[in-house]
């Protein structure tokens, strides 16, 4: 990563997993994330959101409001395969942006995103505050291997720093 004015992140966010909190809204929480990234060099202007969600979620609508893709997906793994699916389009479509991963990461998913952290992308996660830290069974034996830069999602939620590494 550079912190080139070009430099773009798409956020693929699983909502169910890391839900709104209960006193922000949509649009906090976009302009949060988007001012965590900030001051990783990514200008606000450069960061897509999209929310992955149950296809009756309450906030659909504060979503599309708010300029952010809702992708109505249902059960924890129809929205974890809706979102590789689209992962794989967005990063064989834009060899110049970087990725953020917004969601609790199971062993399936951190290999996943293993494979694609080994063709040298940028690859940014916020996960719950009580998800665990280690991933067995995975191509990286911890989750720190596998982002480049990793935040509690409470916290980035928040517009908070990320987690800082020894």
């Amino acid at each position: 990563m550079t912190t080139e004015e070009e430099d773009k992140v798409v956020v693929f966010w699983d909502v169910v997993e890391c839900p709104l909190p209960d006193d922000l809204e949509p649009s906090e929480v976009s302009e949060n994330i988007e001012s965590a990234l900030d001051r990783q060099g990514y200008l606000p202007c450069n960061v897509s959101i999209r929310v992955y969600g149950k296809k009756n979620h309450e906030f659909k609508d504060e979503f599309l409001l708010a300029n952010i893709m809702f992708v109505p997906a249902g059960d924890a793994n129809a929205r974890y395969n809706r979102m590789v699916k689209d992962i794989d389009k967005w990063a064989l479509d834009n060899d110049e942006s970087d990725l953020m991963v917004i969601s609790r990461v199971n062993s399936k998913f951190a290999t996943y995103l293993a494979d694609w952290k080994a063709k040298d992308l940028y690859i940014f996660g916020a996960e719950p505050e009580k998800a665990p830290g280690k991933c067995s069974n995975c191509k990286v034996t911890s989750l720190d291997e596998l982002f480049t830069q990793q935040w509690v999602w409470e916290s980035l939620s928040l517009g908070g720093d990320p987690i800082t590494r020894a």
